[in-house]
C-alpha cells in the first residue's frame, strides 16, 4: 500500500495572491506545511503541487518535491488529480497549504481510519465550531453528518436548521482529506455538478454521485491562512513557541 501527500498550492489566490511564499518566521508558508507532512512517517512520497513557476523555483531551493501542474483547474482537488495521473499512490493525502500549524498526529488519525473502513471513497478531519459567529459566516463550511459519521452534505448556510433543537454542535472540515486513487480520478474526469457550482465547494462533487466521505471528529485549534490577519495569528503563535 502506497501513501502520497500532496499539498496544493494555488499561486494566484483572490483573497491572498501569493499565500504560498508569503514569509512566516523567515520561511515561506509552502515551507511550514510541508515541514508538518514530513513528520507523518506514514507518506512514501509527498508532493507540491501548484501552477506557478516561482513556487517550484522557491520548492527546488528548500528541496520539497513539487509539481507543476495545469492551470485550468477549477479546484485544488483537481489539481491533486493531475498529481495522481502521474503517481501511482494507493491513497492520496491532501494536506491544505494555508494551515502552517497542521498537527501530524491527526493526519496519522486520518490515515488509520480511512484504512479501517475501506468502504469509504474519501475522508476529512473535522471539528466543532467554537464561536457562534462563525456557523452564520458565509465563509465557513458546515457539515450534516450521520450517526455513522459520514458526510451528508455541506453548506455556506448553517445545516442542519435548529428549528426544534438549540443544543446542537455545528462542525466544519479541517484541512486535511483523504481519497482512494479510484475516488480521486473519478472526480478529476467528472464535470462539476450543479450543487458544487451553487455552494461552490468541492466536495460535493463526490456527494453528488453518492460516495462515501467518512469524517473524524477531532479536537484542534488549527488556524488557517486566508487573510494578512490570519498570518499574523500565525507569526505570533510561532514566536510565543520559541
Amino acid at each position: 500500500m502506497k501513501l502520497i501527500g500532496v499539498i496544493p498550492a494555488r499561486y494566484n489566490s483572490s483573497r491572498f495572491p501569493g499565500k504560498p511564499l508569503t514569509d512566516i518566521c523567515g520561511k515561506p508558508m509552502i515551507w511550514w506545511v510541508y515541514q508538518q507532512a514530513k513528520l507523518v512517517t506514514e507518506l512514501d512520497e509527498i508532493y507540491v503541487a501548484t501552477e506557478e513557476q516561482k513556487v517550484v523555483d522557491v520548492c527546488k531551493k528548500y528541496s520539497m518535491k513539487v509539481m507543476l501542474t495545469s492551470a485550468e483547474h477549477p479546484t485544488g482537488t483537481d489539481r491533486v488529480g493531475e498529481v495522481a495521473e502521474n503517481t501511482d499512490g494507493d491513497y492520496y493525502v491532501v494536506i491544505f497549504g494555508d494551515e502552517p500549524l497542521i498537527q501530524a498526529d491527526n493526519i496519522r488519525k486520518l490515515i488509520n481510519m480511512m484504512i479501517d473502513n475501506p468502504n469509504a471513497d474519501a475522508g476529512m478531519l473535522a471539528t466543532r465550531f467554537k464561536d457562534p459567529v462563525d456557523v452564520v459566516n458565509n465563509t465557513t463550511v458546515k457539515l450534516a453528518l450521520n450517526d455513522n459519521g459520514e458526510l451528508i452534505f455541506m453548506s455556506r448556510s448553517p445545516i442542519p436548521y435548529p428549528k426544534n433543537v438549540l443544543n446542537y454542535d455545528y462542525h466544519k472540515h479541517v484541512g486535511v482529506y483523504i481519497f482512494t486513487r479510484e475516488a480521486l480520478l473519478f472526480y478529476h474526469s467528472t464535470p462539476r455538478g450543479r450543487l458544487e457550482l451553487i455552494e461552490d465547494n468541492e466536495l460535493i462533487r463526490l456527494l453528488e454521485h453518492h460516495m462515501i466521505i467518512k469524517t473524524l471528529l477531532i479536537e484542534t485549534d488549527a488556524m488557517s491562512v486566508d487573510t494578512e490577519k490570519d498570518k499574523q495569528r500565525i507569526v505570533d503563535y510561532l514566536k510565543k513557541q520559541q
